[in-house]
C-alpha cells in the first residue's frame, strides 16, 4: 500500500509499505480521507516532542472496516461499517483518568503521533476507538469529526448564554468549528477575526460575522460593537504571539478567555489586565468521548465539509503539506486514498 511517512524534519514522502495486520481487539480500516492539521505540520517540521520517525501521521480520518479481529468483549463494529476514530490513548491510571477526565491524561498519547496514523491506504485501529458514521454523513464530513469535536469541547468549556457576545480569534479550521458550534446554539452575536482574505470569506459564507484585523484595530472595533464593554467570551484559536497579547484587550471585565490554540512556544500575556479586569482564563484541550459523540450527531446539521479547500490524492500526499504551509487560499487539506 501507499503511505505518507514522516522520515525526519522536513522530510515527508509517499512510500510503499506493507498493509498492517490487526491484532486481537483491532480492526483493519480502508482509509478514504485523512485530514492535515496543525499538529501534523509540527510533526513534519520536527517540532513535536513525541513524534519519532519513521511515522505515518494523521489522526483525522474517515474510512471503512475491511477486517476485524475481535478481542474479549463483543464488538459494536462490523466489517463494512463506515467509521471514524477517537484517536486519544489514555493510561487509565492517573488522577485525570480515574476522575473522568481521560482526555487530559497525564500520559496522553494519540494515534498518528505516538503510533502510526491514517495517512495511508489502510490502518489498524483498536476496535473500541472506532465510531460508526451515521448514514447521513459523507466521508468528507466523517473526516472532520475530530476538529469539530475540538470546537464542541471548547464551547462547552465556555458555557455560553444566548445573549453572550463571542469573539473567535482565528478563522482557521478550528476557529471556524468553534464559530459553527456557537451558531448551532443560536448565539446571535459571534464575530470571528483573521487577516487572511480567503478564510474571512469562507467564514462569511458560513454565516459568521467577520472582522479583518489587517484593516482595523480589533480592540476598538469590539468595544464599538459592545457598547464599550468588550466581549463576554473570547476564544483564542489563532495561536500567535499577537493573539496572546490581544485576547485580554478584547474581553470585558469578568469575561472569559478560552485558550483553544495550543501555543508551540511561550508567548507574552498581559497579566496585569487579567488582574485588573478579573478575567477568567480557561484552557481547552482536545475533547472527551461525549464531545465526539455530539460531533457525530451535529455534523449532519452543519456545513463542515465546506472547510475542505483541497483534496489531494495519496500519490501527491507530500505536496499536500506544502499547500498548508505556503498557500494563502487554504482551509482544510485532506488526502484522498481513492
Amino acid at each position: 500500500m501507499k503511505a505518507v511517512k514522516y522520515l525526519g524534519p522536513d522530510n515527508i514522502q509517499v512510500v510503499p509499505t506493507d498493509v498492517p495486520t490487526p491484532d486481537s481487539g483491532e480492526a483493519l480500516v480502508k482509509v478514504h480521507l485523512a485530514g492535515i492539521c496543525g499538529t501534523d505540520m509540527a510533526i513534519i517540521g520536527g517540532k513535536h516532542p513525541r513524534a519519532r520517525p519513521p511515522l505515518i501521521p494523521g489522526h483525522e480520518f474517515a474510512g471503512q472496516v475491511v477486517d476485524i479481529r475481535p478481542g474479549g468483549t463483543p464488538s459494536r463494529i462490523n466489517i463494512g461499517d463506515r467509521v471514524t476514530a477517537y484517536p486519544l490513548i489514555s493510561c487509565g491510571q492517573c488522577w485525570s483518568c480515574r476522575n473522568g477526565f481521560a482526555h487530559v491524561c497525564s500520559h496522553l498519547k494519540l494515534i498518528g503521533i505516538d503510533t502510526d496514523g491514517f495517512m495511508a491506504e489502510y490502518a489498524r485501529v483498536p476496535i473500541n476507538h472506532l465510531y460508526q458514521l451515521p448514514a447521513t454523513l459523507s466521508f468528507e464530513k466523517g473526516a472532520l469529526i475530530e476538529p469539530l469535536a475540538v470546537g464542541i469541547h471548547a464551547v462547552a468549556m465556555a458555557q455560553p448564554k444566548a445573549s453572550d457576545f463571542c469573539v473567535v480569534m482565528g478563522a482557521g479550521p478550528i476557529g471556524l468549528m468553534v464559530g459553527l458550534r456557537l451558531h448551532s446554539l443560536n448565539i446571535q452575536n459571534i464575530v470571528i477575526t483573521d487577516l487572511n482574505n480567503y478564510r474571512l470569506q469562507l467564514a462569511d459564507e458560513l454565516g459568521l460575522q467577520t472582522l479583518d484585523i489587517s484593516r482595523c484595530d480589533p480592540g476598538e472595533e469590539v468595544l464599538s460593537l459592545t457598547d464599550r464593554a468588550g466581549a463576554d467570551i473570547v476564544f483564542e484559536a489563532a495561536g500567535s504571539k499577537e493573539a496572546a497579547m490581544q485576547m485580554s484587550q478584547l474581553v470585558r471585565c469578568r469575561g472569559k478567555v478560552i485558550l483553544v490554540s495550543v501555543h508551540k512556544e511561550p508567548h507574552k500575556v498581559n497579566l496585569q489586565a487579567i488582574n485588573f479586569k478579573e478575567i477568567s482564563i480557561i484552557g481547552s484541550r482536545v475533547y472527551s468521548p461525549t464531545d465526539y459523540e455530539q460531533a457525530l450527531k451535529l455534523a449532519a446539521e452543519l456545513s463542515v465539509e465546506r472547510l475542505i479547500s483541497h483534496k489531494v490524492p495519496i500519490a501527491q500526499g507530500a505536496k499536500a503539506f506544502g499547500l498548508v504551509k505556503e498557500s494563502q487560499d487554504v482551509a482544510k487539506v485532506v488526502i484522498s486514498m481513492e
